[in-house]
């Protein structure tokens, strides 16, 4: 799927990936970011979400894959 986007034209893109686990904890706000593997190896659900409005309010990502996930988790 990432190659069928990469090599497209015509419309804007970007591909957020979640740590390996994502799951209901407390918000803490911050996340740490990353591009190919994961940044870590948790992020949690309510993080993840704050992540992807992140994205939409404000792109920074455009054309590229990229991963969140909480640190030290």
């Amino acid at each position: 799927m990432l190659d069928a986007y990469r090599s497209s034209s015509g419309f804007s893109w970007a591909m957020l990936s979640s740590a390996p686990m994502i799951a209901p904890r407390q918000r803490t706000g911050v996340y740490l970011t990353g591009s190919g593997s994961p940044a870590e190896n948790a992020i949690s659900a309510e993080d993840f979400a704050v992540a992807v409005v992140d994205e939409l309010e404000k792109p920074s990502r455009m054309g590229q894959r990229f991963t969140v996930a909480n640190a030290n988790q």
